[in-house]
């Protein structure tokens, strides 16, 4: 078994620098909102200059996008391990259970609704996110070509991956989260990845 290079040090002080002002701009901006806090605040906190910041992040609005891909990997895990004859809309549902009841490891129930709640109020962040679904939906139809032996772009595979990321998408829209209750998260994914099992009605 080969091991894993280890982390050198300067490697593990870029990490850490990246992992303080992503979690110094995430506490800043669920305290004050994401217009009331600037870089340099940011920057300020975690003592370093802003010319460092834009060296870890393109924009501010990065800032708020620092993890967006630990879903991302967390859906292609669950593909990736599922047992022999689960499909694939089963063992996503499966992980969006875990996630909606607070069981997976590391899972911050209140930092996602803090999140929605942060893209909902700001046009910027909000674009942000629909680029951050596109590439979920282009990673997500090559992982899943790669599966099935086929394309990315089969119109089967660009489909089959957007419909299996819409219930996170739609989830976590402001419009749709302030109308389901606490307690009907789950019936609500269901309903979700039944549809996408059988097929849409009509």
């Amino acid at each position: 078994m080969t091991e894993e290079p280890r982390e050198g040090l300067r490697e593990r002080k870029k990490r850490l620098t990246r992992e303080t002002l992503a979690a110094n701009a995430e506490r800043m901006f669920r305290e004050r909102g994401f217009d009331q806090v600037t870089v340099a605040e940011v920057a300020g906190a975690s003592d370093v200059s802003v010319k460092t910041l834009f060296v870890y992040f393109d924009s501010k609005e990065d800032l708020v996008f620092a993890d967006e891909y630990s879903l991302l990997d967390r859906i292609e895990q669950r593909l990736a391990d599922r047992p022999a004859g689960t499909s694939p809309a089963e063992a996503v549902r499966r992980l969006a259970h875990e996630l909606i009841d607070g069981t997976l490891p590391g899972d911050d129930a209140e930092g996602i609704v803090a999140f929605a709640r942060l893209i909902g109020e700001n046009p910027a962040l909000h674009s942000r996110l629909q680029l951050m679904w596109e590439r979920y939906e282009q990673r997500l139809a090559a992982t899943l070509a790669a599966e099935a032996g086929g394309s990315p772009f089969d119109p089967a595979t660009r489909a089959a991956a957007a419909l299996l990321i819409t219930p996170f998408r739609v989830l976590t829209s402001s419009d749709v989260r302030g109308r389901i209750p606490d307690d009907g998260a789950a019936t609500w994914i269901d309903a979700c990845f039944s549809l996408i099992e059988k097929g849409l009605p009509g």
